[in-house]
């Protein structure tokens, strides 16, 4: 059986039927200062745009930091609802464990960074991670109010002056994890309305996208394209094994792209994947590719990869961070490839029309949320067929009223 095209998202809004507490500035006092920690990872990050958005919405006259890890602080710098980035440098912290002669060293850049967020003073804190290492910073800041969860993940609990959301209901697979993050936001204010599910929605925000940034995607494009048509940007690489749909797909998709429509095609990720695009295209002669395919993977850093997503009209991709991006710039179509997370609890928001195929009620291990499929077939992503997607992709683009040529009949998956 098929992995099923879940057609009852509705994206920006709350797809489940509990109320939710609505953010409001008034009663109890409006804070100064507030802190939002997400320290990763990039996907994670871009989900928590929202909760900044509400923030800056309820709180137009505080001042609003994001501590977060330095090598993502990228996708947040610019951002016009944020007066303060604190950069974690965790990674190069972690890179000294093995030489003790190196710990003074980062033990001094790890006080450097608590004395940072200490300085401005904040009087609340929101740790929308719930993680040790994202609870431990407001406590050591001396943060007086601090908001988290009550699931006690790596005892982060402990380190909370406020606490919500049991464990049962923080891993709901049929809650979206946007409305727990909304319900810390939400305790700020002691005033705490609610409205119906039903008129709950997200306003996603990205930072903005700099010159230099669209400059230097416009070269790439200018370099890889030669005919002017809708650009679909494809991202088949992930870190988790359990997300990746099979290259063979892959190369089937792109093979029915380039057949039946005139559409342009990226393929892009990480420099560390790129062996994958390589593989992926290396079943396309030159000539096939020629004008119509471009090869990105290791040359977008996170300001290039919003520039690139601000001039596509579609993208397809599993669960993670550029199907996300592509959400939070509006990307008209997306095409979202779910396995072992679940499409209720992590879907991407921002675009108009969001289809996205899961197994989620169809195998009894879904949603597992593991890196590795525990039982060694990956089946919730072999199940998502090429000729699906392909159809799916159109039915958007049509939807969209984005005009391509397309040579294809319907496809029947």
């Amino acid at each position: 059986m098929p992995g099923t095209l879940k057609s009852d998202l509705h994206p920006g809004r709350t797809p489940h039927g509990r109320a939710q507490p609505e953010l409001s500035a008034n009663g109890g006092g409006k804070p100064a200062k507030i802190l939002l920690v997400r320290f990763s990872a990039l996907g994670d990050v871009i989900q928590t745009l929202p909760i900044l958005t509400m923030l800056r919405d309820a709180f137009p006259e505080a001042k609003i930091g994001w501590a977060i890890d330095t090598e993502l602080a990228p996708a947040i710098e610019g951002h016009p609802a944020l007066d303060y980035i604190h950069r974690c440098s965790r990674r190069s912290w972690g890179q000294t464990l093995p030489n003790p002669a190196k710990w003074p060293l980062a033990l001094r850049g790890f006080q450097a960074f608590v004395d940072e967020v200490r300085s401005v003073r904040y009087d609340v804190a929101i740790d929308a991670q719930g993680l040790f290492k994202t609870a431990l910073l407001p406590y050591l800041a001396g943060i007086r109010r601090r908001i988290g969860y009550k699931h006690g993940r790596e005892f982060s609990s402990a380190f909370y002056t406020e606490r919500y959301l049991e464990r049962k209901e923080y891993f709901d697979p049929a809650v979206c994890h946007l409305d727990h993050m909304a319900e810390l936001a939400a305790r700020i204010s002691s005033s705490t309305g609610e409205r119906e599910a039903d008129d709950v929605r997200y306003a996603v925000e990205p930072p903005r996208v700099s010159e230099s940034a669209r400059q230097r995607v416009a070269e790439l494009l200018d370099g890889a394209l030669a005919q002017p048509a809708p650009l679909v940007v494809l991202t088949p690489a992930t870190q988790w094994t359990s997300k990746r749909w099979p290259e063979a797909y892959w190369v089937a998709l792109v093979s029915l792209l380039l057949r039946e429509t005139d559409l342009n095609l990226v393929v892009q990720g990480s420099a560390a994947d790129a062996p994958v695009g390589a593989r992926i295209l290396g079943n396309f002669s030159p000539a096939q590719l020629a004008g119509r395919v471009g090869n990105l993977f290791g040359k977008l850093p996170i300001p290039e990869m919003y520039a690139l997503y601000e001039r596509a009209q579609a993208a397809i991709g599993p669960d993670s961070a550029p199907l996300h991006i592509a959400g939070a710039m509006g990307v008209p179509v997306l095409v979202g490839l779910y396995g072992p997370t679940g499409y209720r609890r992590t879907p991407p928001i921002g675009s108009p029309h969001i289809k996205l195929f899961s197994s989620e009620g169809e195998l009894e291990c879904q949603p597992c949320h593991k890196r590795t499929c525990p039982l060694g077939t990956n089946e919730c992503m072999q199940r998502i067929r090429p000729e699906a997607v392909f159809q799916a992709l159109v039915d958007g683009l049509s939807e969209a009223g984005i005009s391509f040529q397309n040579r294809s009949l319907a496809v029947v998956p």
